[in-house]
């Protein structure tokens, strides 16, 4: 039976003070893996995908009917001037925390509320970088906005995927010329396929909290791994649908079976690196599990960020945040659209109150001038604009550059790479041409580098075809080795120190049962099954608590490198039969989340879940 935490080792009974048992491997019989060749799933009439990025975010749906013909907004920013597939991932919230705007409106809002106001209100961007290789990542956790005043994160994301459910449904609405049923759409969320389960589970809370869905476990959404759906995409697209498709010498980028490719999702947070190949039945194989790394768009932000501090100084930076967030976002937001171009200089407007700020006695003039002068005239200042030299902008660009290169020249020298032709660059981050020309400069010679038109666009549109068929990724390789923690008959060669005695039984505690090993090949949504029966009189219940490690190799719960990532209670609530009872474990896995099931079978009950990687 796997062991709770807080449970003491010398005690002769594992039981808990609520009667809830810890569940024991005397099933009896051997556990079971399989994998269905089909998914038993509901044909939704329409499938919805979100992709909610760090700095921007959009939406596309098709219908089941015509799966091919996604359909994407291309209206963002309409009251403000603009015609954009995306819009900022920027929330604004009232001063009591309720809704008041999200994405190019919550921007434009922010900025006109006068100084004494917006202190007051709410105001998040780029917070999606909070779910990122948080171990402590709970529903919790809060989130600081633009004037330091802190709310749930969890209401941050709901409230932000509330309003583009609205959105989506109000432009679905207008195509049929009335109201969707709310149970006839799947919705499809993106994520970077290197976040751990728990932020995959924490964006399930939030879209559960959102109304996206009625119950957190819902087969109504589906998780779709960024990289991925582009893969899916990258696949149906002609040669022409690539940027400088002439300088390639390829009639159709090459899917025939045996094909194997890259695709680098370069997003505004991560860089999310899959490679794939096509089997004989022209679904997809993971070569190697997803790898990547913070190396983002917002990367070159917080080089710009400390040449701002170089500058003008980090206290007159961040006195000037403080007193005129507004301002600051702005400047910031500028920056983020001319660090795309294609020029070679870069021109950052600075707003009216930064040029007219002073700290200390220094304007921002000559602040830029004592930094020229010193700096071989890098930086300049012209009609209210700082411009930043080719040089300056290669330096800010330098460091994430290289992180992506050496990343992706580590993962073609592998053996299984040999045969790859083809790397994908797909992502927002993927339209900036410093990014595009440092890619084909370096790996030119080994592989073709195609770049979708709407780049940005790819996992999106890729994601409404996942959604439509979450098997057309159909093996992937395991990043841990998981497994759940059990107490066993103890056998010859278990560790002495983990005997313990429960009602006359000699058992090993910490056990781990995997159902799972890294760099295994998993097909999808293989299930893992085990019985389990009570050894405790009046057992009223099982804890089932999983745990996962790096290592292939894996006994005990307690080695190094082994964690709890999660747990399932199964009540059993009916005592007839007592220790007769048996609880059926059901694990599937090989998706892009894992799901169990607990059975009790006297009690015929069934309690289905994500594992809640959550509270481990």
């Amino acid at each position: 039976m796997a062991e709770s935490s807080n449970l003491d080792g010398n005690l002769p009974s594992p039981k808990n003070e609520q009667g809830m048992q810890f569940q024991f491997g005397n099933s009896g019989g051997s556990s079971v893996l399989e994998s269905p060749d089909t998914e038993n799933a509901v044909e939704y009439q329409i499938v919805a995908a979100i992709d909610f990025g760090t700095t921007f975010s959009g939406y596309a749906y098709s219908f089941a009917s015509n799966k091919e013909t996604i359909h994407v907004n291309k209206n963002w920013g309409q009251t403000q001037g603009f015609l954009l597939h995306k819009t900022p991932t920027c929330l604004l919230l009232k001063p009591d925390g309720q809704f008041e705007a999200f994405g190019f409106e919550a921007v434009s809002r922010y900025n006109d509320l006068p100084e004494e106001e917006a202190c007051n209100y709410y105001y998040f961007d780029r917070f999606k970088m909070k779910l990122y290789d948080n171990k402590e990542l709970n529903a919790d956790i809060t989130i600081t906005d633009a004037n330091g005043k802190s709310q749930l994160a969890v209401d941050v994301f709901a409230n932000s995927l509330n309003f583009i459910k609205k959105h989506l449904l109000r432009a679905v609405g207008a195509h049929l010329g009335c109201d969707p049923h709310p149970d006839a759409v799947r919705w499809v969320l993106t994520v970077p396929a290197i976040w751990d389960e728990n932020a995959k589970q924490f964006m399930r809370e939030a879209a559960h909290k959102g109304g996206l869905i009625d119950k957190p476990n819902s087969d109504q959404l589906v998780i779709a791994l960024e990289p991925e759906a582009a893969s899916l995409h990258c696949r149906n697209l002609p040669s022409t649908n690539f940027l400088g498709y002439k300088e390639t010498n390829l009639d159709k980028p090459t899917f025939e079976p045996g094909a194997k490719y890259l695709v680098v999702d370069a997003g505004g947070g991560t860089i999310d690196v899959v490679a794939h190949k096509i089997r004989k039945d022209e679904r997809i194989k993971e070569l190697f599990r997803a790898t990547g790394g913070a190396w983002g768009g917002t990367v070159i932000d917080r080089q710009f960020v400390q040449l701002l501090n170089r500058i003008f100084g980090e206290e007159f930076i961040n006195t000037f945040r403080q007193d005129y967030p507004k301002d600051y976002v702005e400047l910031m937001q500028d920056f983020e659209i001319k660090k795309r171009g294609d020029s070679e200089s870069v021109r950052v407007s600075l707003p009216y109150n930064f040029c007219n700020f002073k700290h200390n006695g220094v304007s921002v003039q000559q602040a830029i001038k004592n930094h020229a002068s010193t700096n071989d005239n890098n930086v300049k200042f012209s009609s209210g604009k700082l411009v930043l030299t080719n040089s300056v902008v290669n330096e800010l660009f330098s460091d994430a550059l290289q992180q992506i290169n050496d990343h992706v020249a580590h993962l073609l020298e592998k053996p299984k790479m040999k045969e790859v032709k083809s790397l994908f660059l797909v992502g927002g981050f993927a339209e900036c041409v410093r990014l595009q020309n440092s890619l084909k400069s370096k790996f030119g010679d080994r592989v073709t580098v195609l770049i979708p038109e709407e780049a940005s666009l790819t996992v999106v549109k890729g994601a409404v075809a996942f959604g439509h068929d979450p098997s057309s990724i159909c093996q992937r390789i395991c990043r841990y080795t998981y497994g759940v923690g059990s107490y066993l008959p103890f056998e010859e060669g278990h560790r002495e120190d983990l005997k313990v005695e429960s009602d006359g039984v000699i058992l090993c505690k910490n056990i781990l049962q995997p159902w799972a090993e890294a760099g295994e090949t998993i097909g999808f949504k293989e299930i893992w099954r085990e019985t389990y029966t009570p050894i405790i009189t009046n057992q009223k219940g099982i804890i089932f608590e999983f745990y996962r490690s790096q290592k292939r190799k894996v006994q005990y719960t307690d080695e190094d490198g082994v964690e709890k990532c999660g747990c399932l209670v199964v009540n059993m609530p009916d005592l007839t039969g007592d220790k007769e009872r048996a609880v059926d474990l059901e694990v599937t896995f090989g998706g892009t989340e894992i799901k169990v099931v607990g059975f009790d079978h006297t009690s015929v009950t069934r309690q289905e879940t994500y594992i809640d990687f959550l509270t481990s």
